[in-house]
Protein backbone atom coordinates (compact mmCIF):
# COMPACT_ATOMS: atom_id res chain seq x y z
CA UNK A 1 0.00 0.00 0.00
CA UNK A 2 2.56 2.25 1.09
CA UNK A 3 4.61 1.71 -2.18
CA UNK A 4 1.51 3.14 -4.02
CA UNK A 5 0.77 6.42 -2.14
CA UNK A 6 4.65 7.25 -0.56
CA UNK A 7 5.31 7.64 3.00
CA UNK A 8 3.33 8.40 5.39
CA UNK A 9 2.18 11.23 6.71
CA UNK A 10 -0.69 11.41 3.88
CA UNK A 11 -2.24 14.48 3.02
CA UNK A 12 -5.91 14.72 3.15
CA UNK A 13 -8.12 15.40 0.08
CA UNK A 14 -8.79 19.67 0.11
CA UNK A 15 -11.53 21.23 2.07
CA UNK A 16 -13.13 22.04 -1.00
CA UNK A 17 -13.61 18.82 -2.00
CA UNK A 18 -16.24 18.24 0.64
CA UNK A 19 -18.31 21.12 0.32
CA UNK A 20 -17.40 23.01 -3.69
CA UNK A 21 -20.96 22.65 -6.16
CA UNK A 22 -18.57 21.94 -8.94
CA UNK A 23 -16.70 18.69 -7.27
CA UNK A 24 -20.30 17.06 -6.21
CA UNK A 25 -21.09 18.09 -9.17
CA UNK A 26 -17.93 15.78 -10.82
CA UNK A 27 -18.09 13.14 -8.27
CA UNK A 28 -22.17 12.51 -9.68
CA UNK A 29 -20.85 12.74 -13.54
CA UNK A 30 -17.59 10.67 -13.19
CA UNK A 31 -18.06 8.68 -9.81
CA UNK A 32 -21.87 7.34 -9.25
CA UNK A 33 -22.77 8.32 -12.89
CA UNK A 34 -19.85 5.76 -14.03
CA UNK A 35 -19.89 3.08 -11.54
CA UNK A 36 -21.76 0.22 -10.47
CA UNK A 37 -24.30 1.78 -7.91
CA UNK A 38 -26.48 -0.19 -5.48
CA UNK A 39 -30.29 1.26 -5.54
CA UNK A 40 -31.25 -2.00 -3.01
CA UNK A 41 -32.88 -5.21 -3.20
CA UNK A 42 -34.42 -7.31 -5.09
CA UNK A 43 -37.18 -8.17 -3.15
CA UNK A 44 -38.36 -4.53 -2.99
CA UNK A 45 -39.72 -5.01 -6.36
CA UNK A 46 -41.59 -8.81 -5.61
CA UNK A 47 -43.71 -9.03 -8.60
CA UNK A 48 -44.60 -8.01 -11.80
CA UNK A 49 -45.55 -3.91 -11.93
CA UNK A 50 -43.99 -3.01 -8.72
CA UNK A 51 -41.51 -0.30 -9.08
CA UNK A 52 -39.10 1.79 -7.04
CA UNK A 53 -37.73 5.25 -8.08
CA UNK A 54 -34.15 5.69 -7.32
CA UNK A 55 -32.35 8.84 -7.35
CA UNK A 56 -28.81 7.88 -9.15
CA UNK A 57 -26.27 11.30 -10.14
CA UNK A 58 -29.09 13.48 -10.30
CA UNK A 59 -31.16 11.12 -12.58
CA UNK A 60 -34.54 9.31 -11.57
CA UNK A 61 -34.93 5.70 -12.37
CA UNK A 62 -37.76 3.74 -12.65
CA UNK A 63 -36.83 0.09 -11.52
CA UNK A 64 -39.78 -2.30 -12.32
CA UNK A 65 -40.11 -5.95 -12.72
CA UNK A 66 -41.29 -6.94 -15.60
CA UNK A 67 -44.19 -10.00 -16.63
CA UNK A 68 -41.24 -11.78 -17.52
CA UNK A 69 -40.23 -11.59 -14.32
CA UNK A 70 -36.75 -9.88 -14.96
CA UNK A 71 -36.01 -6.58 -13.59
CA UNK A 72 -35.40 -3.91 -15.53
CA UNK A 73 -34.03 0.13 -14.80
CA UNK A 74 -35.52 2.95 -16.95
CA UNK A 75 -35.15 6.43 -17.35
CA UNK A 76 -37.98 8.12 -15.64
CA UNK A 77 -38.40 10.57 -17.89
CA UNK A 78 -41.72 10.39 -20.70
CA UNK A 79 -40.49 10.23 -24.16
CA UNK A 80 -43.01 12.93 -25.20
CA UNK A 81 -41.77 15.71 -23.14
CA UNK A 82 -39.94 14.49 -20.85
CA UNK A 83 -42.41 14.33 -17.82
CA UNK A 84 -41.55 12.31 -14.64
CA UNK A 85 -43.65 9.27 -15.07
CA UNK A 86 -43.59 7.51 -11.23
CA UNK A 87 -42.67 8.70 -7.76
CA UNK A 88 -41.64 6.26 -4.72
CA UNK A 89 -42.72 2.82 -4.55
CA UNK A 90 -45.50 0.63 -5.43
CA UNK A 91 -47.07 -1.48 -8.42
CA UNK A 92 -48.69 -0.46 -11.64
CA UNK A 93 -51.29 -2.69 -12.95
CA UNK A 94 -50.46 -3.23 -17.18
CA UNK A 95 -48.41 -0.11 -17.86
CA UNK A 96 -46.93 2.95 -16.93
CA UNK A 97 -49.20 6.13 -17.88
CA UNK A 98 -47.63 9.70 -17.71
CA UNK A 99 -49.58 11.92 -15.48
CA UNK A 100 -49.42 14.42 -17.89
CA UNK A 101 -50.50 13.63 -21.61
CA UNK A 102 -51.09 9.62 -21.09
CA UNK A 103 -48.81 7.41 -22.95
CA UNK A 104 -48.22 4.52 -21.55
CA UNK A 105 -45.46 1.66 -21.62
CA UNK A 106 -44.69 -1.04 -21.07
CA UNK A 107 -42.59 -2.61 -18.30
CA UNK A 108 -40.38 -3.19 -20.72
CA UNK A 109 -40.05 0.32 -21.38
CA UNK A 110 -41.68 0.16 -25.17
CA UNK A 111 -44.39 2.70 -26.18
CA UNK A 112 -47.50 0.99 -26.34
CA UNK A 113 -50.14 4.26 -26.49
CA UNK A 114 -50.06 7.65 -27.59
CA UNK A 115 -53.81 9.20 -27.01
CA UNK A 116 -54.80 10.88 -30.41
CA UNK A 117 -51.04 10.61 -31.72
CA UNK A 118 -51.63 7.90 -34.60
CA UNK A 119 -49.06 6.67 -36.99
CA UNK A 120 -50.27 8.33 -39.37
CA UNK A 121 -49.08 11.76 -37.90
CA UNK A 122 -45.68 10.21 -38.18
CA UNK A 123 -44.63 8.83 -34.87
CA UNK A 124 -42.54 5.73 -34.37
CA UNK A 125 -43.58 4.34 -31.55
CA UNK A 126 -40.88 1.51 -31.66
CA UNK A 127 -38.32 3.77 -31.57
CA UNK A 128 -39.95 6.25 -28.64
CA UNK A 129 -40.25 3.37 -25.33
CA UNK A 130 -38.31 4.25 -22.17
CA UNK A 131 -34.29 4.88 -22.45
CA UNK A 132 -32.92 1.83 -20.87
CA UNK A 133 -30.36 1.82 -17.79
CA UNK A 134 -27.82 -1.22 -17.18
CA UNK A 135 -28.99 -3.04 -14.51
CA UNK A 136 -27.39 -6.14 -12.88
CA UNK A 137 -28.36 -8.09 -10.13
CA UNK A 138 -25.91 -9.87 -7.61
CA UNK A 139 -26.97 -11.64 -4.38
CA UNK A 140 -30.02 -9.92 -3.96
CA UNK A 141 -28.44 -6.75 -4.41
CA UNK A 142 -29.75 -4.82 -7.74
CA UNK A 143 -27.13 -1.60 -9.47
CA UNK A 144 -27.26 0.24 -12.07
CA UNK A 145 -24.87 1.92 -14.26
CA UNK A 146 -25.82 4.82 -15.71
CA UNK A 147 -23.76 5.59 -18.24
CA UNK A 148 -23.02 2.64 -19.56
CA UNK A 149 -19.44 2.37 -19.32
CA UNK A 150 -18.68 0.29 -16.08
CA UNK A 151 -17.17 -3.37 -16.18
CA UNK A 152 -19.34 -6.32 -15.58
CA UNK A 153 -20.39 -5.99 -12.28
CA UNK A 154 -19.02 -9.36 -10.96
CA UNK A 155 -15.99 -8.77 -12.44
CA UNK A 156 -15.39 -5.34 -10.80
CA UNK A 157 -16.71 -7.13 -7.74
CA UNK A 158 -13.74 -9.53 -7.70
CA UNK A 159 -11.46 -7.02 -8.58
CA UNK A 160 -12.12 -4.93 -5.57
CA UNK A 161 -9.11 -5.24 -2.89
CA UNK A 162 -11.95 -6.21 -0.53
CA UNK A 163 -14.07 -8.38 -2.34
CA UNK A 164 -16.98 -9.60 -1.10
CA UNK A 165 -17.03 -12.97 -3.49
CA UNK A 166 -14.82 -14.18 -0.40
CA UNK A 167 -17.50 -14.27 1.83
CA UNK A 168 -20.52 -16.27 -0.07
CA UNK A 169 -20.76 -18.58 2.45
CA UNK A 170 -23.35 -16.30 3.67
CA UNK A 171 -25.59 -16.42 1.19
CA UNK A 172 -26.82 -12.96 1.04
CA UNK A 173 -29.25 -13.78 -2.01
CA UNK A 174 -31.36 -16.44 0.51
CA UNK A 175 -31.60 -13.10 3.00
CA UNK A 176 -34.55 -10.85 3.46
CA UNK A 177 -34.69 -7.49 4.82
CA UNK A 178 -36.01 -7.26 8.35
CA UNK A 179 -35.47 -3.82 9.64
CA UNK A 180 -34.50 -0.84 8.41
CA UNK A 181 -33.22 2.24 9.78
CA UNK A 182 -32.74 5.52 7.54
CA UNK A 183 -30.51 8.95 8.47
CA UNK A 184 -30.20 12.25 6.82
CA UNK A 185 -27.03 13.30 7.63
CA UNK A 186 -25.54 17.01 6.95
CA UNK A 187 -21.88 15.72 5.47
CA UNK A 188 -20.38 15.00 1.94
CA UNK A 189 -20.76 11.27 1.10
CA UNK A 190 -16.86 11.18 1.41
CA UNK A 191 -16.69 11.96 5.00
CA UNK A 192 -19.28 9.15 5.94
CA UNK A 193 -17.04 6.60 3.53
CA UNK A 194 -13.84 7.70 5.34
CA UNK A 195 -15.81 7.44 8.54
CA UNK A 196 -15.96 3.58 8.24
CA UNK A 197 -12.84 3.59 6.87
CA UNK A 198 -10.25 4.14 10.05
CA UNK A 199 -11.04 3.54 13.43
CA UNK A 200 -8.91 5.94 15.37
CA UNK A 201 -12.01 7.53 16.67
CA UNK A 202 -13.48 4.33 18.02
CA UNK A 203 -12.08 4.64 21.15
CA UNK A 204 -13.62 8.35 21.96
CA UNK A 205 -16.66 7.85 19.62
CA UNK A 206 -17.52 4.63 20.54
CA UNK A 207 -17.41 2.77 23.88
CA UNK A 208 -19.67 0.36 23.23
CA UNK A 209 -18.16 -0.88 20.05
CA UNK A 210 -14.60 -1.01 21.42
CA UNK A 211 -15.84 -3.19 23.69
CA UNK A 212 -16.72 -5.77 21.19
CA UNK A 213 -13.42 -5.44 18.89
CA UNK A 214 -10.48 -4.78 20.81
CA UNK A 215 -8.75 -3.95 18.02
CA UNK A 216 -10.54 -1.06 17.53
CA UNK A 217 -9.32 0.43 21.39
CA UNK A 218 -5.56 0.91 19.30
CA UNK A 219 -7.45 2.80 16.74
CA UNK A 220 -6.70 0.40 13.60
CA UNK A 221 -9.36 -0.95 11.74
CA UNK A 222 -7.93 -4.20 10.27
CA UNK A 223 -5.47 -6.50 11.84
CA UNK A 224 -2.43 -7.88 10.27
CA UNK A 225 -2.69 -10.10 7.88
CA UNK A 226 -6.39 -9.65 7.31
CA UNK A 227 -8.39 -7.37 4.96
CA UNK A 228 -12.00 -8.17 5.39
CA UNK A 229 -11.98 -9.57 9.08
CA UNK A 230 -11.54 -8.69 12.75
CA UNK A 231 -11.50 -10.84 15.28
CA UNK A 232 -14.60 -10.20 18.41
CA UNK A 233 -13.70 -10.37 22.16
CA UNK A 234 -12.97 -13.42 24.14
CA UNK A 235 -16.67 -15.78 23.74
CA UNK A 236 -18.70 -12.87 21.62
CA UNK A 237 -20.06 -13.40 18.50
CA UNK A 238 -22.36 -10.35 17.45
CA UNK A 239 -22.37 -6.61 17.53
CA UNK A 240 -25.11 -6.30 20.37
CA UNK A 241 -25.27 -4.45 23.86
CA UNK A 242 -24.05 -8.27 25.60
CA UNK A 243 -21.84 -9.01 22.54
CA UNK A 244 -24.14 -12.17 22.10
CA UNK A 245 -27.66 -12.56 20.42
CA UNK A 246 -30.36 -14.69 21.14
CA UNK A 247 -31.08 -14.83 17.08
CA UNK A 248 -29.74 -18.31 15.35
CA UNK A 249 -26.71 -18.52 13.34
CA UNK A 250 -26.93 -18.00 9.99
CA UNK A 251 -25.91 -21.32 8.42
CA UNK A 252 -22.67 -22.75 6.56
CA UNK A 253 -20.53 -20.22 8.53
CA UNK A 254 -17.46 -21.89 10.33
CA UNK A 255 -16.34 -21.22 14.28
CA UNK A 256 -14.07 -18.80 13.25
CA UNK A 257 -17.07 -17.13 11.46
CA UNK A 258 -18.77 -17.03 14.47
CA UNK A 259 -16.32 -14.88 16.13
CA UNK A 260 -14.98 -12.50 13.69
CA UNK A 261 -16.85 -9.52 11.90
CA UNK A 262 -16.02 -8.82 8.34
CA UNK A 263 -16.85 -5.86 6.12
CA UNK A 264 -16.73 -4.99 2.67
CA UNK A 265 -16.86 -1.91 1.11
CA UNK A 266 -18.16 -1.90 -3.17
CA UNK A 267 -17.40 1.71 -4.03
CA UNK A 268 -19.10 4.67 -4.59
CA UNK A 269 -21.92 3.74 -1.84
CA UNK A 270 -22.44 0.01 -0.55
CA UNK A 271 -21.09 -1.19 2.67
CA UNK A 272 -21.54 -4.54 3.57
CA UNK A 273 -20.85 -5.44 7.54
CA UNK A 274 -21.63 -9.27 8.23
CA UNK A 275 -22.29 -10.83 11.45
CA UNK A 276 -22.92 -14.67 12.72
CA UNK A 277 -26.72 -14.01 12.69
CA UNK A 278 -27.33 -11.15 10.36
CA UNK A 279 -26.21 -9.01 7.52
CA UNK A 280 -26.11 -5.52 7.63
CA UNK A 281 -26.41 -3.60 4.16
CA UNK A 282 -25.57 0.50 4.20
CA UNK A 283 -25.90 2.36 1.10
CA UNK A 284 -25.26 5.58 0.31
CA UNK A 285 -26.78 8.34 -1.45
CA UNK A 286 -25.38 12.02 -1.88
CA UNK A 287 -28.25 13.98 -2.23
CA UNK A 288 -26.19 18.01 -1.86
CA UNK A 289 -22.72 18.58 -1.54
CA UNK A 290 -22.94 18.69 2.00
CA UNK A 291 -26.09 16.23 3.06
CA UNK A 292 -25.77 12.31 2.36
CA UNK A 293 -28.80 9.79 2.58
CA UNK A 294 -27.55 6.59 4.44
CA UNK A 295 -29.98 3.85 4.60
CA UNK A 296 -28.97 0.73 6.77
CA UNK A 297 -30.72 -2.61 6.14
CA UNK A 298 -30.62 -6.19 8.19
CA UNK A 299 -30.83 -9.14 6.30
CA UNK A 300 -31.81 -12.46 8.03
CA UNK A 301 -32.66 -15.88 6.59
CA UNK A 302 -36.77 -16.27 5.68
CA UNK A 303 -36.85 -18.55 8.52
CA UNK A 304 -35.44 -16.63 11.14
CA UNK A 305 -38.05 -13.74 10.40
CA UNK A 306 -41.37 -16.23 10.03
CA UNK A 307 -40.73 -17.63 13.71
CA UNK A 308 -42.43 -17.15 16.70
CA UNK A 309 -41.30 -14.12 18.60
CA UNK A 310 -38.76 -12.93 15.87
CA UNK A 311 -37.26 -9.50 17.54
CA UNK A 312 -34.24 -7.89 15.49
CA UNK A 313 -34.06 -4.96 17.71
CA UNK A 314 -30.88 -6.27 19.82
CA UNK A 315 -28.74 -5.88 16.76
CA UNK A 316 -30.70 -2.83 15.14
CA UNK A 317 -30.61 -0.62 18.25
CA UNK A 318 -26.66 -1.46 18.57
CA UNK A 319 -26.01 -0.24 15.14
CA UNK A 320 -28.00 2.44 15.37
CA UNK A 321 -26.25 3.37 18.31
CA UNK A 322 -23.03 3.36 16.42
CA UNK A 323 -24.37 5.34 13.47
CA UNK A 324 -25.73 7.91 15.69
CA UNK A 325 -22.24 8.43 16.84
CA UNK A 326 -20.92 8.56 13.75
CA UNK A 327 -23.19 11.14 12.38
CA UNK A 328 -22.43 13.53 15.08
CA UNK A 329 -18.68 13.29 14.44
CA UNK A 330 -19.25 12.94 10.46
CA UNK A 331 -21.30 16.45 10.50
CA UNK A 332 -18.64 18.34 13.00
CA UNK A 333 -16.36 17.22 10.13
CA UNK A 334 -18.25 18.58 7.88
CA UNK A 335 -18.30 21.79 9.48
CA UNK A 336 -15.16 22.27 10.00
CA UNK A 337 -13.53 21.39 6.53
CA UNK A 338 -15.22 24.51 5.67
CA UNK A 339 -12.52 26.49 7.31
CA UNK A 340 -10.44 28.77 5.36
CA UNK A 341 -7.56 27.34 7.63
CA UNK A 342 -8.22 23.94 6.41
CA UNK A 343 -8.48 25.15 2.24
CA UNK A 344 -5.57 22.96 1.87
CA UNK A 345 -6.60 19.98 3.42
CA UNK A 346 -5.25 17.93 6.41
CA UNK A 347 -2.87 14.87 7.03
CA UNK A 348 -3.48 10.99 7.46
CA UNK A 349 -1.20 9.30 9.55
CA UNK A 350 -0.37 5.53 9.55
CA UNK A 351 -3.84 4.08 11.12
CA UNK A 352 -5.77 5.71 8.07
CA UNK A 353 -4.07 4.46 5.43
CA UNK A 354 -6.86 2.68 4.25
CA UNK A 355 -7.92 6.13 3.56
CA UNK A 356 -5.60 7.64 1.83
CA UNK A 357 -5.78 4.24 -0.73
CA UNK A 358 -9.49 5.00 -0.91
CA UNK A 359 -8.62 8.77 -2.01
CA UNK A 360 -6.14 8.18 -4.42
CA UNK A 361 -8.67 5.51 -6.43
CA UNK A 362 -11.18 8.50 -6.02
CA UNK A 363 -9.01 11.37 -7.64
CA UNK A 364 -8.38 8.84 -10.07
CA UNK A 365 -11.37 8.01 -11.21
CA UNK A 366 -12.69 11.92 -10.97
CA UNK A 367 -9.86 13.91 -12.65
CA UNK A 368 -7.96 11.21 -14.27
CA UNK A 369 -5.23 10.81 -11.48
CA UNK A 370 -4.57 14.38 -12.07
CA UNK A 371 -4.20 14.91 -8.21
CA UNK A 372 -3.87 11.67 -7.32
CA UNK A 373 -2.15 11.33 -4.04
CA UNK A 374 2.11 10.36 -4.32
Amino acid sequence: MQDRIGTFPWPTLPGRDYHAPEVHAADLDRVFAASWVCIGRAESVPGPGSYLTPEVAGESLIVIRGKDDRVRALANTCRHRGTLLLEGSGTVKGAIRCPYHSWTYGFDGGLLGTPNVRAEDGLDRDAHGLWPVRLEGWDGFLFVNLDGSAQPLTQMLEELPDSPVELERYGLGDLRIGATREYDVAANWKIVVENYHECLHCPGVHPELVQIVPLYRRGEVEEAGQTLGNSMGHGLTSFTASGLSTLPRLPGLSEEDAYTFYGAYLPPNLIINYHSETVNAVTIHPTGPERTTVRSSFLFRPETMTADGFDPSEVVDFRDLVARQDWVVCELAQRGVRSRFFEGGGIYPRQERGIATLNARYLAQREGGRDAIH
